[in-house]
Formats: structure tokens, sequence, C-alpha cells
């Protein structure tokens, strides 16, 4: 899930280029310039914001269905679904999930 959501997330996307570039296998990993840039502007290439795996989570959390009663028409109940932030589409998007059947 983590690696689906990498570009939303601080994850480096550009692991293996950078892995190529160390001068040797036991050298450090530095950050690719994708990443730096993410942490920097804490927006990722399209402009979307960036957060820890746990912040997307919790943000992700934020959509609800609600079973809707009306007084005068109460044997008719409807669902209220809240509407999507950008970041939840980008996220249901990455993961090729349809956000309307998952509530």
């Amino acid at each position: 899930m983590t690696r689906a959501l990498a570009p939303l997330l601080f994850h480096d996307t550009d692991l293996e280029a950078a892995r190529a570039e160390r001068s040797s296998p036991v050298a450090a990993t530095e950050p690719s310039p994708s990443v730096k840039s993410k942490k920097a502007t804490k927006r990722n290439a399209n402009g979307d914001r960036v957060s820890s795996f746990a912040g997307l989570v919790a943000h992700l959390g934020t959509m609800t269905r609600n079973i809707m009663r009306m007084p005068l028409a109460d044997k008719h109940p409807f669902t209220l679904v809240s509407k999507s932030t950008s970041l939840q589409e980008a996220a249901f998007k990455l993961l090729g999930i349809d956000p309307k059947r998952v509530q």
C-alpha cells in the first residue's frame, strides 16, 4: 500500500536510481532530487500535498457516509456521502479504488 501511495508520501520514488549513483554498495543512499523537492515544498511533482503514511490515512478517515431521515418522510431514508478532497481522490486513484464503493 505504501508503494502504491508513494507519490503522495515523503517516500523516495526514485530509490533505485539513487542506489545506482552510490560510490559503494555499503555507502548510505542519498535522497534523490525528487524527494528533496518533496520535503522542501511539501508537494509532489503534480502539486498534490504530501504527508506521512499515518497522516494520509488519518485524512482518508475523514470521509463519511450518513444515512439521513427527514421528519416528514421517515420511511424514505437516503444516504449522504461527504465530498472527497483532491488528496483523497488522488490516493484512491493510485490505489485503483472507487471511493463510493468503500463507504
